[in-house]
């Protein structure tokens, strides 16, 4: 019988572990597992406590705690030092997460979903997490191993979250906020459930949240149509508005009013407006691939489905000409459609000029402050209203998966007040 290692002395040699050398030839994405097996196998042998065998009969084998067993103990068997020393690794590795609470386990997931979300995005998510996670109220649910936190537990501490945030607000939480306080948990657990994972077997909360007590929660109602689109008269107001600036202001850098107007067109939203280069009009078609905010590029878009390509029509057409001849005026030489001398945002006009603009066009039409959303919620509607159009063909324009989020949140009457009063009239007469 040899023992290669003594008791609490096992000491990593890469002479023993083969396939952990490296190679001139690796990509990084395998250089870096390398690593990360290094690291896990000198985990391992700190952390066992057994002596390791080989015998030319058994192989190489040890013991480990496991108190599923009758005794307590389970053997490892592997054929070679190295297969028993990864088998070990991983063993470790699991023990380490049957115990990992919901306070180590949030940065992992955020890491996962990191690279398939806008940095806005993770910026809200980590201001969620001090808000609502790292608060006395919710201390036992994050120092709670995850393996542990029962359906009863979660219920109690989210409705005395709620109450604390219902208390601190002094008003009710609508569903989209409740969506955003919970969002950390659910998305944490249905990681933690994930196969590849397997701290759970399922995620409980989509069951908990359906218990919890409903008079904290209360839905804002059915937004005002006013408030969410601009009526026609409105539309022509903005146009003229805008083009009446660009002849008074000749010497203004910014071309946030003829992005206004491409939006009202295409019913683009704002990060993909401006993440568009040139390069992605092609025979009066234009490709919507990215998206753009003041933390950089992105070359993704929100969903799938927002990966599209929609026609230019007549004006939108007309509106490029128009922002081709103030980068020209300007003399702005990059890559991107709308543009500025920005170089912290790569020359890219700024998120936020559309807004800032939009602001005060509505201010001087005398109208309800509207957000450049309120632009693609104005071109879809328009574009629903039409005979022409069907709501499939509106759907894929609008880069929506479903035609039901198409017609539930973005269809609104853009009639004034006197229209409507006037329909009514003659819908309701004998």
């Amino acid at each position: 019988m040899f023992i290669p290692y003594d008791k609490n002395v096992h000491t990593f040699d890469k002479k023993h572990f083969p396939s952990l050398a490296f190679d001139d030839m690796m990509q990084e994405d395998e250089v870096q597992n390398i690593i990360n097996m290094k690291r896990a196998v000198k985990y391992a042998m700190k952390k066992h406590p057994y002596k390791v065998y080989c015998t030319e009969k058994s192989g190489w084998f040890t013991t480990v705690d496991d108190p599923t067993h009758p005794d307590g103990k389970k053997k490892i068997r592997k054929s070679s030092e190295e297969k028993l020393w990864f088998a070990l690794a991983d063993w470790y590795e699991k023990e380490d997460t049957k115990n990992i609470t919901l306070e180590e386990f949030y940065p992992k997931w955020l890491n996962h979903k990191r690279p398939t979300v806008v940095e806005k995005t993770i910026k809200r998510i980590e201001a969620e997490w001090k808000s609502y996670y790292l608060i006395e109220t919710s201390q036992k649910l994050i120092t709670t191993p995850i393996p542990s936190l029962t359906s009863s537990m979660l219920r109690e501490w989210a409705e005395s979250l709620m109450a604390k945030v219902k208390g601190k607000d002094k008003t009710f939480i609508d569903n989209k906020k409740f969506s955003r306080i919970f969002q950390i948990v659910d998305n944490c657990l249905e990681y933690a459930a994930d196969e590849d994972i397997a701290i759970i077997s399922e995620n409980p909360w989509p069951k908990v949240s359906k218990k919890l007590r409903k008079e904290f929660v209360r839905s804002k109602g059915t937004p005002l149509d006013k408030e969410q689109v601009f009526t026609d008269s409105e539309r022509l107001q903005l146009r003229q508005m805008i083009y009446e600036d660009l002849e008074k202001y000749p010497n203004c850098a910014s071309s946030a009013g003829l992005q206004i107007l491409l939006m009202l067109e295409t019913g683009l939203r704002i990060g993909e407006c401006c993440g568009l280069k040139w390069s992605d009009i092609k025979d009066n078609w234009i490709s919507i691939e990215r998206q753009a905010d003041n933390n950089g590029v992105y070359e993704w878009t929100k969903t799938n489905s927002s990966r599209r390509e929609i026609p230019l029509t007549k004006e939108a057409q007309n509106i490029l000409q128009n922002v081709r001849a103030f980068n020209q005026q300007h003399n702005y030489t990059a890559e991107w459609i709308f543009q500025s001398t920005n170089k912290n945002y790569e020359n890219r006009l700024g998120y936020n000029a559309a807004d800032h603009k939009l602001r005060k066009l509505c201010k001087r039409m005398g109208t309800i402050i509207k957000s450049p959303h309120k632009l693609r919620k104005t071109c879809l509607s328009v574009l629903l209203d039409s005979p022409n159009v069907n709501n499939r063909m509106v759907q894929r324009f609008a880069g929506h998966s479903d035609i039901s989020t198409t017609l539930r949140y973005y269809y609104f009457d853009r009639s004034s007040r006197e229209e409507q009063a006037k329909a009514l009239e003659t819908a309701l007469r004998l």
